[in-house]
């Protein structure tokens, strides 16, 4: 793999990537059909692989040496992004972009790894723009426990609004992109269990994060829907018009699958899009008619990436009280996972 790194200055919540020009989506995407509810904001596809470490360095010093591996619920200093490119596995050959916050220290089985789903339309870099990479230093020292987060690119050319599924055609293949090819890029040898494997994501993320968790319980623990809806919205045709596929595809259908996962819903306040307002009530109460318990909470503001980023802090504390406690193995590894 080719890499590209860059280091700058930068304190405890003021850490920032360094070295990579953001570019625009090429021109034809749809907008989206609810002034922009469904938007991530930014989309950006930048043609190259990166590995960007971000370290604190004194003023007038050298770079500061390196900390020695850590416990995965020690935080020690601010974490560094890396950009992966790895193949979609679609029929146009294109790549995928995948924007990965690590903690400092050690990978390791028992270090957790939350997959983060984006709107549409919006790219793996809205986590980028919204400085996100602070945000996440400043609650794993909040927590006390350290954690991976991975935002991979979901857009598509020839199906744009992909609703993070895998294409009736054959052409777009999403949920294999983020259920195998992104796991393994990102886990490498150091493969999670379910215990230490959640999945999350925001508006049509929000959606495809209980799509996926629900369609592959064994392979994530806890699944996070920020201002999400439950049920396909499909105006690109990945599911062609069939009634098999939305159904496959319908998280409200399938809550019984949910009885061994953690669930938070998040609604924003100020939520305006028709096609997600009410969703996260409505799918609350269908989780707790199945007997489930989820964890609702209604956000301050509206429907855009600086909700989301108010909300990790708890969505950290969430999803570190369903962690096992650092130090206990991952174990063996779970069928469903990069087994497709």
């Amino acid at each position: 793999m080719s890499v590209l790194s860059g280091t700058r200055t930068a304190g405890r919540g003021t850490a920032r990537t360094a070295g990579v020009q953001l570019g625009n989506r090429p021109p034809g995407r749809r907008p989206s059909r609810s002034s922009g509810h469904r938007s991530g904001r930014v989309g950006a596809v930048v043609a190259l692989v990166a590995a960007i470490t971000i370290r604190p360095v004194p003023e007038g010093s050298a770079a500061a040496a390196p900390t020695a591996p850590a416990a995965p619920g020690a935080p020690t200093a601010p974490g560094r992004v890396q950009l992966l490119r790895l193949p979609s596995g679609d029929a146009d050959g294109a790549a995928r972009e995948v924007w990965v916050y690590r903690p400092p220290g050690a990978d390791r089985a028992d270090l957790p790894v939350m997959y983060f789903l984006h709107g549409y339309p919006g790219s793996d870099r809205n986590a980028e723009t919204v400085g996100l990479a602070a945000t996440l230093d400043d609650a794993v020292a909040a927590t006390g426990r350290r954690f991976v987060l991975a935002v991979p690119d979901g857009g598509s050319a020839i199906h744009p609004d992909t609703e993070w599924a895998d294409s009736v055609d054959g052409k777009v293949r999403l949920e294999r992109f983020v259920t195998t090819t992104v796991v393994r890029a990102v886990e490498g040898v150091h493969r999670r269990d379910r215990r230490h494997r959640a999945i999350a994501g925001f508006s049509m993320g929000g959606y495809g994060a209980m799509n996926l968790g629900l369609r592959h319980p064994a392979a994530y623990g806890q699944v996070v829907s920020v201002a999400g809806y439950f049920h396909p919205d499909d105006p690109d045709r990945m599911g062609a018009g069939r009634a098999a596929w939305a159904a496959a595809n319908s998280p409200d259908r399938h809550l019984r699958r949910a009885w061994a996962t953690r669930l938070l819903l998040v609604d924003a306040a100020r939520e305006g899009d028709p096609l997600i307002k009410g969703e996260t009530a409505r799918f609350a109460g269908l989780a707790r008619r199945a007997g489930l318990h989820p964890t609702v909470v209604v956000a301050p503001g509206a429907h855009n990436w600086l909700m989301v980023k108010s909300q990790v802090p708890g969505i950290a504390r969430f999803l570190a009280a369903g962690w096992p406690s650092p130090g206990r193995g991952a174990g063996p590894r779970r069928a469903g996972v990069g087994r497709r």
